[in-house]
Parts: structure tokens; sequence; C-alpha cells
């Protein structure tokens, strides 16, 4: 029950009006507190926070070690540390190679830390803290490639890169074919190939290259070492070359067939621009042969590699260069004596152009000629040049008297001109010669060439 604040009367069922004395009242409401009843934390909630707190510490934590595994400059620190160690394989562990390409691990090493380390392992630092996405290349100190970085990511979130090293194509071409060549597991075959044949990739460093070669003369055998270096290009190209001499021919009958060991090669003589090369141990035994108009074969001396001359490997037949017989029983005994006087210069002549000295035909000349001034030029244009002339054949053809003492000497005339590359062509020529008689002295005046034909071997 309340009571009025007035004048105390008691008041049932709390009326808005004292019923005593009429006064208002003053309704006072009774707030609750909404006290929150501190209860202690239940077990599901505390494993609920714990979990929580478990996950992101995990994951701070796993994000820490990724990021340690994947930092990029760890790894090249690493890499110089085991450089600075001498340590092959802590630094090779690092790096990525083609396992079909040629490695020695030893040997790549070397080869790498002979390549300026330093400006390499700077210019990985570089690219790893470059922003750019591309891959990039490092090179050693002369611009040339060595390692390829490729960038990707780990998880979508952390840069990677992998070293690749980068290796170089290996070729080889040799003197002798067919030919075989054995480095460490590889071997190629090169047979009729003037182009260098690919072995395949090798890593810079150095290898054993065991070859094996077969030609017309004997059997070869090679064992050296290569080095592989890395370059801009990326490529490596070797000359094999087998041990053993190689020489010219001399003779006077290019058309003459080969024989070796007993042997017909089936090919001419002209048909070579030079023998061998000739096994070092080994002897080999050759002749030519030929058939005469007449139908007769005839053959020249053997000989061996070891005989060779001045002109070079001689296959001389025993066919004297004479006048044509008809010819030399029409014309009188000067006549005769001019034709001779130019076969006898032909043969000094070929020796004073292999030999560069024109002293040998000067006694055939007439002094202050055209014929002397000519040859003279000509003779010593050649002090520099590494040309040979072989002649073949020297036939006069006609010989007759067109002045008191002056004769007209024509010929046909062949030989094989090799140049300095070796390259061989065949002359076939018509020469007139201006022949005078003084007494019993006959001299060359002028020599004219009517005609030629050429040919290359």
């Amino acid at each position: 029950m309340s009571y009025c604040t007035v004048c105390g009367t008691a008041l049932e069922n709390d009326p808005a009006f004292c019923e005593g004395c009429g006064a208002k009242r003053e309704r006072v409401v009774a707030q609750k507190e909404n006290i929150l009843e501190k209860r202690p934390m239940s077990k599901k909630a505390k494993v609920s926070l714990f979990v929580v707190g478990f996950l992101v510490a995990g994951l701070t934590g796993t994000h820490l070690i990724l990021s340690s595994i994947y930092n990029p400059l760890k790894d090249i620190q690493s890499m110089n540390d085991a450089m600075q160690n001498h340590s092959e394989d802590g630094f090779l562990e690092y790096i990525t190679f083609d396992e079909d390409a040629l490695l020695d691990r030893k040997q790549y090493f070397s080869s790498v830390s002979g390549m300026d380390w330093e400006t390499m392992r700077d210019q990985l630092v570089s690219i790893t803290e470059s922003k750019s996405s591309a891959d990039a290349l490092v090179k050693d100190r002369y611009g040339n490639d060595v390692f390829k970085v490729k960038r990707d990511k780990a998880l979508g979130l952390y840069d990677t890169y992998k070293i690749e090293a980068i290796p170089n194509q290996v070729f080889f071409t040799t003197n002798i074919q067919p030919a075989t060549f054995e480095v460490g597991n590889r071997k190629i075959n090169v047979k009729g190939s003037e182009e260098p044949v690919k072995l395949g990739d090798a890593y810079p460093g150095t290898y054993n290259v065991k070859a094996e070669a077969s030609n017309l003369f004997g059997e070869f055998t090679l064992a050296e070492e290569i080095e592989v270096k890395s370059s801009e290009d990326h490529q490596s190209t070797y000359l094999m070359e087998f041990e053993g001499n190689a020489y010219e021919i001399d003779t006077n009958q290019p058309e003459a067939i080969l024989y070796v060991n007993g042997k017909s090669t089936n090919s001419t003589l002209g048909e070579y621009k030079y023998l061998g090369p000739f096994p070092v141990d080994e002897e080999v035994t050759m002749f030519a042969e030929m058939e005469t108009p007449d139908g007769k074969k005839v053959k020249t001396e053997p000989i061996t590699q070891d005989e060779v001359s001045l002109g070079g490997l001689p296959f001389m037949f025993a066919v004297e260069e004479e006048p044509n017989e008809a010819v030399m029983e029409e014309v009188s005994t000067f006549e005769q004596q001019a034709a001779l006087h130019v076969l006898d210069f032909r043969d000094a002549y070929e020796q004073a152009l292999n030999k560069r000295d024109y002293s040998l035909i000067a006694s055939y000349m007439m002094p202050g000629s055209v014929a002397e001034e000519e040859l003279k030029e000509y003779i010593g244009d050649l002090q520099d040049k590494e040309y040979s002339y072989k002649f073949t054949d020297n036939t006069i053809v006609e010989t007759k008297e067109v002045d008191a003492e002056v004769f007209k000497v024509r010929t046909k005339e062949k030989f094989i001109f090799t140049n300095h590359l070796n390259e061989q062509t065949t002359y076939d020529r018509e020469k007139i010669y201006t022949v005078i008689q003084n007494g019993f002295t006959y001299t060359i005046e002028t020599i004219e060439i009517n005609d030629t034909e050429r040919n290359e071997l």
C-alpha cells in the first residue's frame, strides 16, 4: 500500500490523486538495472579462442618461414659463400642444368669461378630486386651469356627465381671423312659434309675427344681435349685434324688412272687437288696407268708417299715430249733447231714459274725484247703468291721461216694451274713464238697466245 505524501492518507490501488486531500501524486517508477551477471567462460568458448589465436600465430609464422624460404637474396648469399669457400656442390645446388647436355661439374665450377663471379653476383641481385616479370640474362665480363634467370610465383604470393645454366652447341669439322667422334656419352658420324656437324649441347669446361677416320690411304685415330667456353652465339666449333701429310701431284699425264695399294681408284690424277693425308706410320704404294692411242696400257713406276719431290708426288710416264715427227720431217735443220729451242724453253719455264726465278729462262730470251720484258714482270709478280704450275703437254704444231733468220713456231700447250686455295684449272693453249737466229744461237723475241681453253678440276 502507498500513502499520500501531502496528508498521509492511506491509498489503495495506487490512484493518480489523493482521496483525502485531492493532491496529485508523483509516480516513482522503479528502474531495474540490467546488470549482466558475471558468469565463468565456458570450455567451448575457451577452445574457440585458443584455436583462433593458434591460427593467427601459425599463419604469421608460416608467412615468415615462406618469406625466408623464397628470399632470393638468401640463395645468392649462399652461392657467394660457396664460391668463396670453393665449394663446388654448395654452389651448383642453386643452378639448374639440362640433363641432355654434357656436363663436368668440377670443370663447370672452375669455369664459372674464372668468369668474374662478383660481377655476375651483382647482376643476380639486381635482377631479383627488379620489379620486372620478364626472364633475364646474366653475362660474364666479355658479354657472353652464362645464366638465364626465370621468374615465377609460389602460392601466388611469393616471387621465385630459377637460375638456369646456358650451354653451348658443339660442332665438329675434320680434314678426313668419314670420321666418328666420341665425347663422354655422345657419338656422331661425319660423312660427306663440308659444313660443321653438331655433336650436341655442352656446358663450359674441358672434354676429352676420341675419334677414328679412314680415307683412300688408310686408317687414323685421334685423342685430344676441347675447351668449351661461354660465347655470344652459344656455339663452339672445333677443327678436329687427324695427323698426316698431303701432297700435290707431279705428272705429265693427268688423264691417267690412280692406283692405291694395287687397287684402282677409278679416278684420274687430274681429278685430285692433292693426295692424302697419309697415315703417319703406314706405307702406301701408288702408281698411275693409262692407255696409249694404239691401245697399249702403260703405267708409272710404283712410289710411296715418302718419295715426294719438289713438284709433289711424281707420276711420270716415259713419254718424250718431242716435236711432231711428221712436222719435223718437213722442215729444215734451222727450223728444227728453232722448234727445239722453244721446247727446251718450255722445260726451263716450268721451273722458273715454280721457283719464281727468271734467271732460269734468261738465256732463251732476246735481250731487250718484248718477251723478256713480259716474262720478267710476270715472274716478279709471283713472288708473294702460292701458285704452282704443272706442264703436261708441249707439242710443236708448225714451224716455218717467215724471214731471213726469223721463225714462227706454233705450239699446243697444256698445263695445270693451282692457286693458293688449292683450286686447280687446266689450260689448253695455242701459242706462236717468234724465234730469231743469230749464227748458231736462237732466242725468243715475242710470244703470242693465239687461243686458250680452260676448265676447272
